[in-house]
């Protein structure tokens, strides 16, 4: 559990259920619980948790050189160390509703199709949530209402390759203390009005 807290002065309090934490500024980078962690704060962002399926097949009877991608059935198959993963599957819901397994298992069913005869161990199923903003890019920057308070979030798809350089980009900003600088303008929560 995490809580934010405004302290007195300028700065912020984080509560865990393992310790309190103090600072002068806080960036909220939580993916698509951003949304409920700011929900107390009357911070409304607007993510949407889009969330994606894969099976993984350990020991397959069928290995590969790189990822290959069936267009057909708009689903991939990449070789990784404990197998292959076949993933391409995405819905649109509520980030806490339960996963729909079935989305998973078509894959299995697509990764048959492109390779007849298939053999493999017990399938692991797994979804996890993308928090995917409506215009496709990050919120990143400060939040207007809330003086010390910064969002890293809304990378969507990319939040592995986007992260890092839209950390070093906040890390900038918040250092420089320049709060407006036109690079992170088009980021900010302020664009959705």
């Amino acid at each position: 559990m995490l809580k934010l807290i405004p302290t007195a002065g300028p700065g912020w309090m984080a509560m865990t259920n393992v310790a309190n934490h103090a600072g002068d500024a806080i960036v909220v980078a939580a993916s698509a619980w951003s949304v409920p962690l700011l929900k107390p704060l009357g911070v409304a962002l607007p993510i949407q948790a889009e969330r994606g399926y894969h099976a993984s097949l350990p020991d397959p009877s069928v290995t590969l050189p790189m990822p290959i991608s069936m267009k057909s059935r708009g689903f991939a198959m990449t070789p990784m160390e404990e197998g292959l993963r076949a993933a391409g599957t995405v819905e649109i819901a509520a980030q806490d509703d339960p996963p729909d397994d079935r989305r998973a298992e078509r894959l299995l069913t697509h990764a048959q199709a492109l390779f007849p005869g298939l053999r493999h161990g017990t399938p692991r199923l797994w979804m996890g949530t993308r928090p995917s903003t409506p215009d496709s890019l990050p919120l990143i920057g400060p939040v207007a209402s809330w003086p010390g308070l910064f969002l890293c979030t809304g990378h969507g798809h990319f939040g592995m390759t986007a992260g890092p350089p839209s950390g070093r980009l906040l890390a900038s900003l918040i250092r420089s203390n320049d709060r407006r600088p036109a690079g992170v303008k088009s980021y900010g929560l302020d664009r959705f009005g």
